[in-house]
């Protein structure tokens, strides 16, 4: 009898537990892919509108540090200096200066007490080029370049080249002899 009643038991705890998955409902993987893809797509429009939140002194702020820190990367080459200059960064080198400009409009609502801010647009003009960017990373990505291909930054290090391959290895590490991994 005791058997009996420890096998009830066993059979009502697993009714309720079935009852609840049930009731919660099982779903499926593509049910599951909806709904985080959902909350992907949530998250990123969350991003978009709190990026629409950032003022133009944070943007140039950011840039400036940017800036900087590809000079930090690059060990200080001797002859750079950053300098801010209103809605502009100017960054002047050995061979002349580039300014990186921004472009972003600010209109104050007094009703509400809010500021709205533009989409913020990038110029980068110097050494006879001029460029518009739609964001920080493209224009980031478009000065270095400019500066290598200017040879007034150091190509990369050979210690780096080894990891990119020979084909995208430098002259300089080249000529040292250092080799992309797997070759002999």
């Amino acid at each position: 009898m005791l058997g009996w009643v420890m096998g009830g038991a066993i059979m009502l705890a697993a009714l309720v537990f079935c009852f609840r998955i049930m009731r919660r409902g099982m779903s499926t993987l593509d049910d599951d892919r909806r709904k985080f893809l959902t909350k992907i797509q949530d998250g990123e429009h969350k991003l978009r509108e709190e990026r629409k939140q950032v003022p133009a002194v944070e943007h140039l702020t950011l840039m400036r540090a940017a800036v900087e820190d590809l000079l930090r990367l690059e060990d200080a080459p001797p002859g750079y200096r950053v300098e801010s200059a209103g809605r502009a960064i100017l960054l002047h080198t050995p061979r002349g200066a580039w300014r990186l400009e921004l472009a972003m409009r600010e209109a104050s609502l007094k009703t509400r007490r809010r500021v709205l801010h533009g989409r913020p647009r990038w110029f980068l003009s110097g050494m006879g080029q001029q460029e518009e960017h739609g964001d920080a990373a493209s224009l980031m990505a478009s000065l270095h370049a400019h500066l290598q291909t200017a040879e007034t930054l150091p190509a990369e290090p050979p210690h780096l080249a080894r990891r990119m391959g020979a084909s995208r290895a430098t002259p300089a590490a080249r000529a040292a002899g250092v080799r992309p991994r797997g070759h002999a």
